[in-house]
């Protein structure tokens, strides 16, 4: 079953969030979530996705370069629903 449009956005949203604040706990709270739901929710993401956006040990994360060119057109689409939106 495809996702819907706003669990998509939601998801971009969140990955936004966890590459904006360094960690997926400063994302969480952002986002009023718990950390394993923001967890949860960048590796359903990279499953829909089938690669690996971030690279994650327990002190640090790192983009892949999918990841990188990801985040840019997530900025770019969500800055143009705010635009949209104002």
């Amino acid at each position: 079953m495809p996702q819907s449009s706003t669990n998509r956005l939601a998801a971009m949203e969140i990955f936004s969030a966890v590459v904006e604040q360094g960690s997926f706990s400063a994302a969480a709270r952002a986002c009023r979530l718990t950390p394993s739901a923001a967890s949860k929710a960048i590796t359903r993401l990279e499953q829909r996705l089938g690669t690996k956006l971030i690279h994650r040990s327990t002190r640090q994360m790192q983009l892949t370069a999918e990841g990188r060119w990801f985040y840019e057109r997530c900025r770019h689409i969500l800055s143009d629903l705010e635009e949209a939106e104002r």
